[in-house]
């Protein structure tokens, strides 16, 4: 009987012990995605980006691209690359070539959004109806 449960024993070690090896590797492999994911990229890396070189190769500002990059963002999350699209968009002064409406339309979709994540009785007339993008409010009781 004890010849029979040495090697049952040291089966059953080795192949916990494999198993931890390998949920180790795969837990810290994961971890490395997900931060290097919440990292972000650069706004170069999108197609949208707000800069085409003209004949003379100088770097011209392209307004179209820009909206396209801040409708982009508004539905997808990544802090890295918005926060150079902001920061091209002053240095443009963008907020001067926008007409008004789409100013103020992005500036009310902006606004939804943020009321959304607040309680609704610091919401404001910005807590009243459905967010455009399609997701609804839903308070909390």
């Amino acid at each position: 009987m004890n010849d029979l449960l040495g090697p049952i024993i040291e089966n059953v070690v080795a192949g916990l012990l494999g198993s931890a090896i390998v949920f180790a590797g795969g837990f810290l492999v994961g971890r490395y995605r997900e931060r290097r994911r919440a990292r972000g990229r650069n706004l170069e890396d999108y197609d949208f980006y707000p800069f085409k070189v003209d004949r003379d190769n100088f770097p011209q500002f392209d307004l179209g691209d820009f909206r396209r990059g801040v409708t982009h963002f508004l539905q997808n999350s990544d802090a890295t690359a918005a926060r150079q699209l902001i920061f091209i968009g002053e240095q443009n002064e963008v907020r001067h070539q926008l007409d008004r409406d789409a100013l103020s339309e992005g500036t009310e979709r902006i606004m939804r959004e943020i009321a959304a994540l607040l309680p609704e009785w610091q919401q404001g007339h910005y807590g009243e109806g459905p967010i455009e993008s399609g997701r609804e409010h839903r308070p909390s009781t």
